[in-house]
């Protein structure tokens, strides 16, 4: 075999085009990581322990403060079947939203909930265990969180 002035070998040729491969894998990787970023996102936790108290006649009512910590504006629906606070123990009930709730990304809201007549249910107990169910405005669980809800004036 006779080589010619100019002529790529073999081996020097093979590692071109790996070089060239990396080069075009660390591109794409980098467009993906660092221009294209990642999806805005609401990221929701609850915030100090909620609390129960007694309000009006015989109605109780719970207070949760929740920060959004995540990168996307979310608003929480109020009414039937969607943002709702469920007690599980040591009795059963449950109640939603009262009101839609806007939470911006770094900031926290207090969603209240509003148990109407059910003050007897509470007042025997110190403290209730819950489940809050998160629901946006276009009807998806945000978030589902295990709760211990303080009960003010409660456990005799």
């Amino acid at each position: 075999m006779k080589v010619r002035r100019g002529d790529l070998s073999g081996p020097v040729l093979a590692i071109l085009v790996t070089l060239i491969l990396l080069a075009i894998g660390a591109v794409i990787i980098a467009y993906f990581t660092l221009f294209a970023g990642t999806a805005p996102t609401p990221v929701l936790v609850v915030k100090d322990q909620p609390i129960a108290y007694k309000s009006g006649n015989n109605d109780a009512i719970v207070d949760v403060v929740v920060a959004n910590i995540g990168t996307a504006n979310v608003t929480l629906k109020s009414g039937t079947g969607k943002t709702t606070l469920y007690i599980l123990a040591p009795f059963t009930d449950s109640a939603t939203l009262t009101t839609a709730k806007a939470i911006a990304p770094g900031t926290s809201t207090t969603l209240q909930f509003t148990f109407e007549d059910a003050w007897a249910s509470f007042a025997p107990y110190r403290s209730a265990s819950a489940r809050l169910v998160l629901v946006d405005t276009a009807g998806n669980t945000v978030a589902q969180f295990e709760v211990s809800i303080r009960i003010i004036g409660g456990g005799g």
